[in-house]
């Protein structure tokens, strides 16, 4: 019996290469936020066939994931999940006195605050600018299909709050934005000169949102009530909310307390022999 191991191979991969583009291939060293074609996997079966007869070929193809496979949003910014998953929120920046004049040149302290469903608003964020640590998760929960997050944000100035402003004002002074979605301002906010730093990663050459396709980007704009003002720029306070449908834990296993009964070699603790208070819950599994 003649046998080509070589036979089942090559129609394998002849077959992969009718799904690989040149834009496929440049991914190899450029990578992108979002992909735009299939990715999977492709086997034959058997792998040593006889001359002249055909292997069975099967894949497994994943297609592009966005935000809107997992979350509805309802404008001006309430989120709401259409599947169980996990949301983190993290806070990319904040100045409300990077434009308007009227608010001082002193950094003022901002509030950023979430609620889920009707319960209270509650607090992930009291600072200025040089509190903010992008890389930090400010709040990770699982939610459940038809929840809603809405966010909220306001400042100290002269000793008082400013007032709240919410993903529900009728005035838009809270957006919720995706990729590829421009910032509702009446200019050009990717080409003024007050773009604030910590914004301009997140905007493209051409002035879009440019992030993960399983992100939402929060825009706060707390100073102005006046969308023709050349200050209302959404760059008061700005957060990023990721959604996922695993925990997005450290890759040590831990819990949102710092440790986990998970950590191999710990033997049930932290890495400094601490007890874990999350008990036995793992958050790899949950």
């Amino acid at each position: 019996m003649n046998a080509s191991h070589l036979a089942a191979v090559s129609a394998a991969v002849l077959a992969a290469s009718a799904l690989v583009t040149p834009r496929a291939l440049a991914a190899n060293t450029l990578p992108t936020t979002i992909p735009s074609i299939p990715v999977g996997l492709m086997s034959a079966y058997p792998t040593i066939v006889q001359t002249g007869t055909k292997p069975t070929l099967t894949w497994n193809i994943l297609y592009p994931s966005k935000v809107s496979d997992l979350v509805m949003i309802n404008p001006p910014g309430t989120i709401m999940p259409s599947q169980d998953v996990y949301v983190t929120v993290q806070i990319v920046g904040t100045n409300p006195t990077t434009c308007d004049p009227a608010q001082g040149t002193t950094p003022l302290y901002t509030d950023a605050r979430l609620k889920l469903n009707t319960g209270d608003y509650i607090q992930l964020f009291y600072g200025t600018q040089t509190d903010v640590d992008p890389a930090k998760q400010l709040y990770i929960k699982k939610l459940k299909a038809n929840d809603t997050i809405d966010f909220s944000g306001r400042f100290v100035r002269n000793g008082e709050w400013s007032p709240l402003y919410t993903t529900k004002n009728a005035n838009f002074q809270v957006v919720a934005l995706v990729n590829g979605q421009t910032p509702p301002t009446s200019f050009s906010l990717y080409q003024s000169a007050t773009l604030a730093n910590y914004l301009r990663p997140y905007l493209d050459s051409a002035g879009k949102v440019n992030i993960g396709p399983l992100s939402v980007l929060i825009l706060m704009e707390l100073g102005q009530t006046s969308h023709a003002s050349p200050c209302f720029d959404y760059q008061d306070q700005v957060l990023l909310v990721t959604f996922g449908k695993k925990h997005p834990n450290n890759g040590h296993g831990n819990n949102l307390d710092g440790v986990d009964v998970s950590n191999p070699g710990q033997g049930g603790g932290g890495p400094n022999g601490e007890i874990d208070p999350s008990g036995a819950i793992d958050d790899e599994i949950r």
